[in-house]
């Protein structure tokens, strides 16, 4: 479930001839039994998984390009999938059993166990947005219209939207949100103090209540638009990354702490009782991914993976790497080395791209293996039941003018 964070391509309006159980899982980076090992599409899935193991998608096509979107569900090989209007931004929320919610655009629509009920307007007027979901299924999300101020709506299962205000962020500045399995929503944001700083404030508001937190200061950076990545553990403990500064609660009542610098690109995973954190080092002629690891107290440093950093040029147009984690702490990450391909070299490049299943104690316990080449970046989505799934944009295909995406399957 994420706390932040298919296909060959099906017809509209095949339908389940049922609900299948999640097939069982075999060892750790085999491809689950039952399971395509790749299926893919022209559109990007923004992909969730369900308590009872099921996965749901929302395909997110460029409107100018694919005449739709889609909305997909499936265990196994027994998917369903339905056309809705095009949207470039939305996403996917799935909860207990087999609820699941997809925003698209400014509207959603709820998946109840059987089928997708009728859209939901939540605004008028949505031009960005980022939707997070916790275990309960419980759904905010952060979005500005064309006044660039930010806004956060809210859904519980069985409930209506209720929009409010982020009072205390300005338009226009980076900010980013979680929401905890107690239905809490931390909104973070960077606002600009000098040419070369930004100041990173953090509010709160409670489930049921309609009262923001005061914006309180959590740190300064030494750049005007920091990056910033945000999770909470299933104990309600933030951690935050702002520029190349890691900031992470003791417990769920408590402020943010500053704990130690970090890479500007690292990224965060987050389970019942764990973080895991990981990045890319390039020194002495290799490449290697280093983590750390917190339960609740941060772990030393270790080495993950690594490579000699190719020879040739072309070989080498740097590294990709994503990762995520399940309830449990195991953790599951995806690193792959760009390269050159097509008519623009006569190089030959060797593929390196690995799936990495990786124990609470940083032990590697696996090795799985996808084609990557020149791809764009790693989704990695797991939960309680069910797949690990992983999607990414591998080398273009010259068949597809938008694609094709990926989307491959790992039992756990």
């Amino acid at each position: 479930m994420r706390r932040t964070s298919a296909a060959a391509i099906i017809a509209a309006g095949m339908l389940l001839s049922s609900l299948a159980a999640p097939p069982a899982s075999a060892a750790p980076g085999d491809p689950a039994p039952g399971w395509p090992n790749v299926r893919k599409d022209v559109m990007h899935r923004d992909v969730d998984i369900s308590g009872s193991g099921r996965v749901f998608d929302v395909g997110l096509p460029d409107p100018n390009i694919v005449d739709h979107a889609v909305l997909e569900h499936g265990v196994g090989e027994d998917w369903s999938s339905i056309e809705i209007p095009p949207r470039s931004r939305g996403g996917m929320v799935a909860g207990p059993g087999d609820y699941a919610m997809a925003v698209t655009g400014n509207v959603s629509r709820v998946f109840d166990g059987t089928g997708w009920g009728d859209p939901v307007v939540i605004a008028q007027e949505i031009w960005e947005s980022k939707l997070v979901g916790n275990t309960d299924g419980d759904a905010a999300l952060l979005w500005n219209g064309g006044s660039g101020l930010p806004y956060l709506s809210r859904l519980s299962p069985g409930g209506a939207w209720e929009t409010i205000r982020v009072e205390k962020a300005p338009a226009g500045v980076p900010r980013d949100l979680v929401i905890n399995d107690n239905g809490k929503v931390t909104v973070v944001w960077a606002v600009p103090t000098g040419e070369t700083s930004s100041e990173i404030r953090r509010a709160f508001i409670r489930a049921g209540s309609t009262t923001w937190s005061d914006a309180l200061r959590v740190g300064t950076v030494n750049t005007r638009k920091p990056n910033l990545t945000f999770a909470t553990d299933g104990q309600g403990r933030e951690t935050l990354i702002a520029g190349n500064k890691l900031w992470r609660q003791a417990n769920s009542a408590a402020r943010p702490s500053y704990q130690f610098r970090t890479s500007v690109r690292a990224k965060l995973a987050t389970g019942d009782t764990a973080t895991r954190l990981i990045w890319a080092v390039k020194s002495d002629g290799r490449y290697e991914i280093h983590t750390r690891y917190a339960e609740p107290e941060w772990r030393g440093e270790k080495v993950l993976w690594s490579v000699d950093v190719p020879r040739e040029p072309n070989c080498d147009r740097g590294i990709e790497f994503g990762v995520g984690m399940v309830p449990s702490g195991r953790s599951y990450l995806a690193v792959a080395l760009r390269t050159e391909f097509g008519e623009t070299t006569d190089t030959d490049c060797a593929e390196v791209a690995s799936f990495l299943p990786v124990s609470r104690f940083d032990t590697v316990l696996g090795r799985g293996s996808f084609n990557y080449a020149d791809g764009g970046p790693f989704q990695i989505e797991a939960g309680a039941r069910g797949p690990v799934v992983l999607e990414y944009l591998p080398e273009p295909d010259p068949d597809y003018f938008y694609g094709p995406w990926r989307m491959e399957f790992f039992s756990r």
